[in-house]
């Protein structure tokens, strides 16, 4: 489908100075697989939006097997490039961008792990070498408008490494740990994610949205004025369910879980302040034979913007519009 659904979440923002619009993509699952014409067509929407900055909010990559080969890694460097060009380019790792491929899985109906995690410094600093371009690997992009945040949730969040009996696949399904992420984020160099600057807009990037919302996670991250994450592919929704079915449930979770909560962004109020975007890539070319279906979704695109617009104090101004590319 070569369809953009476009999301535009318009915000009242008292710290902003003028207005600020933030363009934001995730889970592109970069591969042979997706397309220069998507990339392209991406970097045309970026360009027309004109953002102050462009923030991806993990799986850059399908997994480090799909950069392996020199061309391939050279034409996502080349698509970064383009896009630093256009405005500071904030990108946070996901658990695809450590995986690595399993030689020792079967099929889908093995319990053996299909991917183990791997982390490569040689992609990491790739990427950083590029003009404009940075990952935040627990790492703050700041200047005198805004304090963005990227976490990396470990490995061990995902449970990469699991034994048989959490081991995920497609009758064994998988979850992530809250533990893990509190141990993580316990972890931290507490000045990230606190004592935050009152004068600047403060954004989080956090890949996966499933324990955002949990009382002890909520409250280490409560100075974000905003938390914008990925991961969760709009819940596989087909576009069609997807327009009438208002709720923030999808159909099926990365870890196979049915109907899981905060797979969909439902913004309705000024404390709404999760942002989970949809996929680039619904289906990405780890999970073939069904990558085929990918061609009958949408490429997800969206922008923030604040403003001291007092017309949006009492309810942010939510739009969503799919158009072709």
């Amino acid at each position: 489908m070569k369809c953009f659904y476009y999301s535009r979440y318009s915000f009242y923002h008292e710290k902003a100075k003028h207005p600020l619009s933030f363009f934001l993509i995730s889970d592109i699952h970069f591969s042979n697989k997706v397309s220069a014409a998507k990339l392209q067509a991406i970097t045309k929407q970026a360009k027309q939006k004109t953002p102050n900055y462009i923030l991806v909010a993990g799986d850059l990559i399908d997994s480090l097997g799909t950069i392996s080969n020199a061309s391939d890694f050279r034409r996502l460097t080349s698509w970064l490039e383009q896009l630093g060009k256009i405005a500071p380019v904030l990108i946070e790792l996901g658990n695809h961008d450590f995986y690595q491929k399993n030689p020792n899985h079967k099929n889908i109906f093995s319990k053996k792990r299909h991917w183990y995690s791997e982390r490569s410094e040689r992609y990491i600093d790739t990427i950083n070498n590029i003009d404009n371009v940075q990952i935040l690997d627990d790492q703050v992009y700041e200047d005198s408008n805004v304090y963005i945040f990227g976490f990396t949730m470990s490995p061990e969040y995902y449970q990469f490494d699991r034994d048989e009996a959490h081991s995920t696949s497609l009758l064994h399904p998988g979850t992530e740990d809250l533990d893990i992420l509190l141990s993580d984020l316990n972890a931290l160099d507490q000045s990230l994610i606190s004592n935050l600057p009152k004068n600047k807009v403060k954004i989080a990037l956090i890949h996966s949205p499933i324990y955002l919302r949990d009382s002890q996670v909520a409250a280490k991250l409560y100075e974000f004025d905003f938390i914008i994450s990925g991961h969760m592919h709009n819940g596989v929704v087909p576009p069609i369910i997807h327009d009438f079915w208002r709720t923030d449930r999808g159909i099926v979770a990365p870890g196979k879980k049915l109907f899981p909560h905060d797979a969909r962004a439902k913004i309705r109020t000024p404390d709404d302040r999760i942002i989970t975007l949809g996929p680039v890539s619904t289906i990405q070319a780890s999970s073939k034979p069904l990558t085929f279906l990918d061609a009958f979704y949408p490429t997800h695109i969206a922008t923030l913007e604040l403003s001291k617009n007092e017309l949006l104090i009492r309810k942010p101004d939510v739009k969503h519009q799919y158009f072709g590319y």
